[in-house]
C-alpha cells in the first residue's frame, strides 16, 4: 500500500391511526392533510403533509405536493415532492419524481426514492436510485493537519460546499451520533481542491453531543472509504488505486490495490 499526506485535508416505526388537519374531501381524494408518525417513547417523530391524498389500497396512499418533516434524530430534516406514496403504520414513503432533502448541514436531492422511518441498522433512511446528489454545507478537507480554517471563520465561505454525486445514494442514521452517506455506480465528490471519482464510497459523521449546539450541524467526518477505480486530484498531485481509506484526524491516505501516486514536484511513486 502507499501512505499519503493529504496537504488540503479538512476538516415509516409508526403507530400514525388518523388523518389531521382535513379541509375537506372529495371524489378526488382528502385535501391539505397531515399525518404524524410516533415514536417509541410516544412523541412524535415525523410528520407528512400533503396537499392532496388518495387512497390506493388497505393502508397505502397517494400523496401529491407532499412534505414530510422528520423531528427527531440525527437526521432532522425537511423533505419534499410533488408525488408519492406512503403508508403511515409501516412508517415508509416512496416514489418516482425528485426529492428534495434540506437537512443539518447538508441537502440532497434524486429520483426514485424511498424513506424510512426505521431498518435494521438504524432511523431515518433515505435512498435515491436515479440523478442523486448530496451538498454538504462543509469541504471534506482540512487546509492544514491541525484543522486549517476554523469552522467559524468559513461558515458562510460558499466555496467551501462539497458536492457529492452517484447513482445510487443512501442517508441513514446509524447511531445518535454517527450518520452515514453511501455513495453507489459513478461516484464524484468534488471539495475545494480535491475530486474523489470511484465505484462505491462510505462518508461517516460523527457528533459530539457534549459540544454548543450539537443539533445545529452534521458534525465532522470521521472516516472516508472509497473502492473501485479510484481517483483522488490534488493540486498537483493524481493518485489511483483499487481501494482508498483516509483518515481526517491524521490527514493521510492509504491507496491500496495497483497503488500509483503522480506528482508534480516528486514524480511517480507505486505501491501494492
Amino acid at each position: 500500500f502507499l501512505s499519503i499526506s493529504i496537504l488540503t485535508f479538512s476538516s415509516l416505526s409508526s403507530d400514525a391511526e388518523e388523518m389531521k388537519n382535513t379541509d375537506q374531501k372529495s371524489e378526488a381524494g382528502i385535501r391539505h392533510l397531515k399525518v404524524p408518525g410516533f415514536g417509541a417513547d410516544g412523541r412524535i417523530s415525523w410528520e407528512l403533509h400533503a396537499n392532496e391524498v388518495n387512497f390506493v389500497e388497505e393502508g397505502i396512499y397517494e400523496a401529491f405536493d407532499l412534505v414530510l418533516k422528520t423531528l427527531t434524530g440525527f437526521n432532522q430534516s425537511n423533505v419534499k415532492s410533488k408525488k408519492g406514496h406512503f403508508e403511515p403504520r409501516a412508517g415508509k414513503a416512496w416514489g418516482e419524481s425528485m426529492l428534495e432533502v434540506e437537512g443539518r448541514g447538508f441537502t440532497a436531492e434524486g429520483k426514485k426514492w424511498l424513506w424510512r422511518n426505521k431498518i435494521e441498522k438504524g432511523e431515518q433512511f433515505i435512498a435515491f436510485q436515479e440523478k442523486g446528489k448530496v451538498i454538504f454545507r462543509e469541504t471534506l478537507l482540512l487546509d492544514e493537519l491541525d484543522g486549517g480554517k476554523k469552522e467559524g471563520s468559513r461558515k458562510d465561505d460558499q466555496s467551501f460546499k462539497t458536492l457529492t454525486q452517484a447513482e445510487y445514494i443512501e442517508v441513514l442514521e446509524l447511531s445518535p451520533t454517527r450518520n452515514r452517506f453511501l455513495l453507489e455506480r459513478n461516484v464524484l465528490v468534488s471539495s475545494k481542491d480535491l475530486k474523489i471519482s470511484c465505484d462505491w464510497m462510505e462518508i461517516l459523521f460523527d457528533k459530539d453531543l457534549n459540544q454548543t449546539s450539537p443539533l445545529k450541524s452534521l458534525g465532522k467526518i470521521s472516516k472516508i472509504h472509497a473502492r473501485g477505480k479510484v481517483n483522488m486530484i490534488q493540486k498537483g498531485r493524481s493518485s489511483f488505486a483499487d481501494e482508498l481509506s483516509i483518515n481526517t484526524l491524521k490527514g493521510e491516505a492509504i491507496l491500496q490495490g495497483n497503488a500509483r501516486v503522480e506528482d508534480e514536484d516528486y514524480g511517480i511513486a507505486k505501491g501494492d
